[in-house]
């Protein structure tokens, strides 16, 4: 069974540690600071019973970093007010932050009612509670009223909270491990033991680990859950993990846990965020704000696509941080103002880790859509080029293959060859591919093909992308295969009458030159024609079969070079090798001129070489 989170809430002094106590028997307050001052300062842990885990968070605003890591893995929160004080500061804040993460479910302890001997001020103090709760997911949550002493409600308290827990929907696992850190710590004899929720996954002793932000591969050397060792923890345990290969100060409070190739390490992301209501505080850009995201406070600073938000108001932004944490799609963080520190609103990040210039980023922030499936399709035709498979996808959006098939479905996309795409930009790409080719064709009338490789670097397709569009257009007869390129299938290479002449003037000089290759600059010289127009007129020749490039910018006449063939095979018939020098003599060329034709021989298989000798190659 996955286990169930109960966190508590609430001001200062109001009876939270004491409330868990009367419930579990377990003091939490396990710090002598927290002791000696009679507040929690740090998060303390009990349990229910095996399957639910009580969080003590503390309730001084100076501690509010800590509540907020405590509440962020929670189920049920456990809402603690005070009957002789009421609803206070801290207790408002506190359910401003449990609405900000979406906790779903609670229950309200009206704590100290023996300290109250007035039974309509008790009642007072429920309506005020029900105030503050209408219109939260707390609003139909049961108010039980308590004391620890003497015991009362305690037992009614404890059967409300296993009535919650039986009602809880857990969200559907991640499909990798994360536990975001909340204690760190050296044990003798064991080395660092980091402890927190695990909120995905699962992971057991012996496994390889990373700890990020720093990016440390680290190993899992024992673990425990409710204080007993265990091979395996599992979403929702408490955990502690006895991780070896790290040192103290690469983990910290905020670091994660995390399987390795799933989620990392960002400075910057887009989220959508919710202004309280009712706070009088609003954001603007460049404003400095602290960001709780899991057991992590960092500072950061806002840009709003508007030019500010105001107290209730909702918007997505851009938030830059000064210090990199974990941060994966769809978590949840609270916002706090830096100076005075107030909660001021909370979100959802909707791009961990979003690429590109300003002008982009903001393009693609002001899009962006809050709801999973829509944003996922958003992704799918922003990177339409770059087409990913369904656990590529999973990893990019930080759930499981589940997840992304859903999407796919919600979405109506395909999948060919693994890859997930829209169906409307394929043939947008089959498009944008015949375009380029008839673009090159006009461009370049005397090219029988342009390259693949080329086409594909231009358009910026993946590779296995760039072969699904080739496939389609080439099984619909739309292009044709062409040595190293493509073709339009309608493509003919037709000379005017006055580059005839010109072509016609080419081969005289290749044919003139016998077995020594021609660069363009020794025909320009020889033609006196155009340079651009000398390299169209070749690839002509060489498409009929009149010309080689042997070598890039190197021509040889295509009947000279078929004489050179025969001449090796008559060489061939009485000697097993061809030295240089004998090359040479054979063809009468220079040595700069000899070498880069033995090697067009070499690469054709008309020779092989053998040490500094050629002998008889397979297509001799």
């Amino acid at each position: 069974m996955n286990q169930i989170v109960i966190g508590t809430a609430g001001h200062i002094d109001h009876g939270k540690t004491a409330l868990v106590k009367a419930l579990t028997g377990v003091d939490t307050d396990r710090l002598q600071e927290e002791k000696s001052r009679g507040m929690t300062i740090d998060l303390g842990f009990a349990f229910l019973n095996k399957d639910i885990t009580i969080i003590d968070v503390p309730g001084h605003e100076k501690f509010i970093r800590n509540m907020v890591s405590g509440v962020s893995t929670i189920h049920i929160a456990l809402v603690v007010v005070a009957a002789d004080d009421g609803v206070m500061p801290q207790t408002k804040e506190h359910l401003q932050i449990l609405s900000l993460l979406c906790i779903p479910q609670g229950v309200i302890a009206l704590t100290k009612t023996d300290m109250v001997s007035d039974p309509d001020w008790l009642d007072l103090v429920e309506m005020e509670i029900h105030e503050i709760v209408a219109g939260t997911s707390l609003e139909s949550a049961p108010i039980i009223r308590t004391s620890v002493n003497p015991e009362s409600g305690i037992s009614e308290l404890r059967q409300a909270l296993l009535h919650e827990a039986g009602k809880v929907r857990f969200t559907l696992d991640r499909g990798f491990f994360r536990l975001p850190i909340d204690r760190v710590f050296l044990k003798t004899g064991f080395g660092i033991v980091v402890t927190g929720t695990v909120i995905s996954g699962s992971l057991s002793v012996g496994d390889e680990i990373y700890c990020q932000p720093v990016g440390q591969q680290c190993k899992v050397r024992g673990l425990q859950s409710h204080g007993e060792k265990t091979e395996t923890v599992s979403m929702g345990d408490r955990a502690a993990v006895n991780v070896v290969g790290i040192e103290k100060n690469q983990a910290w409070r905020g670091a994660e846990l995390v399987q390795s190739g799933w989620i990392a390490s960002t400075s910057i992301f887009i989220a959508h965020v919710q202004m309280i209501p009712g706070i009088g505080w609003e954001l603007k850009s460049k404003q400095r704000v602290r960001i709780h995201l899991g057991t992590a406070e960092v500072l950061g600073r806002v840009t709003i696509s508007g030019k500010r938000l105001k107290t209730g108001e909702s918007g997505i932004m851009l938030i830059r941080l000064e210090k990199p944490l974990v941060a994966a799609m769809d978590d949840r963080f609270v916002m706090r103002s830096y100076s005075p520190m107030h909660t001021i609103g909370g979100g959802v990040i909707l791009d961990p880790n979003p690429k590109g210039k300003w002008n982009e980023i903001r393009n693609w922030m002001n899009t962006l859509s809050t709801v999973r499936s829509q944003r996922f399709n958003q992704f799918i035709d922003q990177f339409w080029t770059q087409p990913k498979t369904k656990m590529e996808w999973g990893r990019v959006f930080h759930c499981s293959i589940e997840d992304i098939q859903q999407f796919i479905t919600e979405n109506r996309l395909e999948i060919r060859n693994k890859l997930v795409y829209n169906p409307e930009k394929f043939s947008f790409a089959k498009k944008v591919f015949l375009e380029r080719i008839k673009q090159f064709h006009k461009q370049h009338p005397y090219r029988k093909s342009i390259n693949g490789d080329i086409i594909r670097k231009e358009l910026r397709f993946s590779e296995s992308w760039f072969t699904m569009v080739i496939n389609d257009c080439v099984n619909e007869n739309l292009i044709l295969p062409i040595e190293a390129g493509y073709a339009l299938r309608d493509h003919e290479i037709s000379l005017s009458s006055s580059d005839q002449k010109k072509a016609d003037l080419i081969s005289e000089v290749l044919a003139r030159s016998r077995f020594a290759p021609q660069s363009l600059n020794d025909i320009l010289e020889k033609t006196q024609l155009e340079d651009e127009s000398i390299l169209e007129l070749l690839h002509v020749l060489k498409g009929k079969e009149k010309s080689i490039e042997i070598k890039a910018g190197l021509w040889l006449e295509k009947s000279n070079f078929n004489k050179l063939i025969s001449m090796l095979k008559s060489y061939f018939l009485s000697k097993e090798k061809l030295s240089v020098p004998d090359f040479k003599t054979l063809t009468h060329l220079t040595r700069k001129t000899a070498i880069p034709l033995l090697e067009y021989l070499d690469k054709s298989g008309f020779t092989f070489r053998k040490e500094n000798e050629r002998i008889k190659g397979d297509r001799l």
